[in-house]
C-alpha cells in the first residue's frame, strides 16, 4: 500500500498459501485481551478465507454435474514449510463435511482409471505442489501427471493458471507494444496499479513516455529497479538495485539476458511498528518492519487477506519474514 494507492507487484496464482494460517491467526488474535479491548473501542471485522476456499474447490465438483460430496486430496510435497497450513485446510474441509486427506504427489497412482492418493481413491484434487517443481521431478510424479492428463478428476488449481503466475505477465500488461489490446480506461487503470515491468532483453521500449534502450537503462537506473526471475517463488533470487553493488547488478543483468527474467520499477515499501521477540524469546520490543498486503481471491470472490512483515525489503515468509492476519477497521 503506497501513498498513491495500492501497487500490485506480482500475482501468485499457481499454488498460493496462507488461507489456513490467516484464519487461525485471526482466531488467536481475537482471544487476546489487548485485541478485545481494541475491538470494544473500535469497529473491527475479519473476512474469513477458508469458507470461500472450500466453496471454490467444491464448486469445481458440482460444476462437473457430480452428486455426492467428493473425497478431497490436498496434494503437495510432504516436506514443504507450508504443510501446517495445509493441515489447517484439511480440518476446514472436514468441518464442512468433506472427507479430506493430505498426500504427496509421489504417493499418487492410477488404479483402474481412478486417481488414488496415499492409498485411497480420490474424487477431487486441490493442488498445492508448484508446477515448476512437478515438471522438474516428472519421473517421480508420473501417476499424478497421468491423472491430470487423462482428466480423471477435477484439479484445483489447473496447470493453466501458470500463465498468469509468470511474472512476465505484468510485462505484457504494461508494455506499450500491447497497449492497443486495452481500452483507454483499462490503460489508465493498469498504469495506476501496476509498476512498469519488462522482460530483460536487448530492445528499445518506453519508460514514462520516453524511448529508452532497455539494457543500458537497467544498468544506469539501478537504484529504482528490481530484477527477478519470471518463474521463481518465495523471494528467490530477487535483486533490489538499491541494495545491490553495481558490478553484481551488471553481472545479474547480463545473465538475465539468457534466461526468463523481468525488471520492474521498485514500489514504495511501507513500514509499520510491530512487537517483536528477541532471538532468546524473552524480551519484547517494537521494531519497524516492512509490510505488504496479500489479498486472496478464489473463483472471483474476495476472501480476505494476510499481511506479511519483514526486516528485509524482499518480504516473504520463505525468505525469513512473518505474517499477521488482516482486519478491517471502521
Amino acid at each position: 500500500m503506497t501513498p498513491d494507492g495500492p501497487r500490485f507487484i506480482e500475482i501468485n496464482s499457481d499454488a498460493p498459501a496462507g488461507f489456513g494460517y490467516s484464519d487461525r491467526m485471526a482466531r488467536l488474535f481475537e482471544e487476546l485481551p489487548v485485541f478485545r479491548e481494541f475491538a470494544r473501542r473500535v469497529q473491527v471485522s475479519y473476512v474469513p478465507s477458508n469458507d470461500g476456499l472450500v466453496r471454490a474447490v467444491a464448486g469445481e465438483w458440482h460444476s462437473a454435474g457430480r452428486g455426492e460430496r467428493p473425497r478431497v486430496a490436498i496434494i503437495d510435497w510432504a516436506e514443504v514449510m507450508t504443510r501446517p497450513d495445509q493441515e489447517l485446510l484439511r480440518e476446514a474441509f472436514a468441518a464442512r463435511g468433506f472427507d479430506c486427506l493430505l498426500a504427496d504427489p509421489r504417493e499418487v497412482e492410477v488404479v483402474e482409471d481412478r486417481l488414488h492418493a496415499a492409498g485411497a481413491p480420490v474424487d477431487l484434487v486441490y493442488r498445492r505442489a508448484v508446477l515448476s517443481e512437478l515438471v522438474e521431478r516428472e519421473d517421480e510424479v508420473a501417476g499424478f501427471l497421468d491423472a491430470y492428463r487423462r482428466g480423471l478428476c477435477p484439479f484445483v488449481n489447473s496447470f493453466r493458471c501458470r500463465l498468469s503466475e509468470d511474472k512476465a505477465f505484468f510485462a505484457v500488461l504494461t508494455d506499450e507494444s500491447f497497449a492497443h489490446l486495452m481500452s483507454d480506461e483499462e490503460r489508465v487503470f493498469v498504469s495506476r496499479v501496476l509498476p512498469w515491468t519488462r522482460r530483460v532483453t536487448e530492445r528499445k521500449t518506453e519508460k514514462g513516455g520516453e524511448a529508452v534502450d532497455l539494457v543500458p537503462f537497467i544498468l544506469e537506473d539501478r537504484e529504482r529497479l528490481v530484477l527477478k526471475p519470471a518463474h521463481a517463488y518465495g523471494g528467490r533470487s530477487v535483486l533490489l538495485g538499491s541494495e545491490t553493488a553495481p558490478d553484481e547488478w551488471e553481472g545479474a543483468v547480463r545473465a538475465a539476458l539468457g534466461a526468463p527474467w523481468v525488471v520492474q520499477e521498485r514500489a514504495s515499501i511501507p513500514e509499520e511498528p510491530f512487537p517483536v521477540l528477541d532471538p532468546d524469546g524473552r524480551d519484547l520490543a517494537f521494531a519497524s518492519l516492512k509490510v505488504n498486503a496479500n489479498p486472496f481471491y478464489v473463483a472471483g470472490e474476495d476472501v480476505g487477506a494476510v499481511t506479511r512483515a519483514s526486516r528485509s525489503s524482499v518480504i516473504n515468509v520463505s525468505a525469513g519474514g512473518g505474517s499477521v492476519p488482516t482486519f478491517v477497521v471502521g
